[in-house]
């Protein structure tokens, strides 16, 4: 087995629904061929370079995976078949692969977004537990605020300044 990397970019007019059904579908592909996949990440819609099958935007995908030369060879048959991808590229990071070492960086990966998962848990409910606005009990009255001025503030409104001109 090899180690590959691949990048496609589909349509950024198309709904996140339709990008996330080609990261299903390319994902069976290489399992389906016999690989195994190390990660996907999806990098987010992005302005293109040039005007690209009448489009401007593309939602770029990148996955790290595992596989035979024909698991390529499949894989980039189905980028020209499907319309929803406009550009692709897949590119040989290595020659050979030891399993246990990728099964390692596999399970190295899951514990890592798990732990990312948690951490962003974790924030979005603090941030909520402080943007939670506070409840007043029926009985609450409210507080009247008066204002605060200070002695000069308050000598000032009183009496104008006067300055006398002064003589030439």
């Amino acid at each position: 087995m090899r180690r590959y990397e691949t990048i496609w970019v589909v349509n950024g007019d198309l709904p996140d629904e339709e990008v996330k059904a080609t990261i299903d579908k390319f994902s069976k592909i290489i399992a389906g061929q016999g690989g195994t996949v190390v990660s996907v990440e999806e990098w987010g819609r992005r302005k293109l370079a040039y005007k690209i099958e009448g489009t401007l935007r593309g939602c770029y995908v990148i996955a790290d995976f595992a596989g035979l030369p024909a698991t390529v060879k499949e894989l980039e048959r189905n980028y020209r078949i499907d319309d929803r991808v406009i550009r692709y590229l897949t590119t040989k990071k290595s020659d050979h692969v030891d399993l246990a070492a990728l099964e390692a960086e596999i399970a190295t990966k899951a514990r890592e977004a798990e732990r990312l998962r948690a951490e962003a848990d974790k924030a979005s409910g603090a941030v909520a537990e402080v943007e939670a606005p506070a409840t007043l009990s029926p009985a609450a009255e409210p507080l009247e605020v008066e204002s605060a001025t200070t002695p000069a503030a308050e000598a000032a409104e009183a009496e104008p300044a006067i300055i006398p001109a002064e003589e030439a």
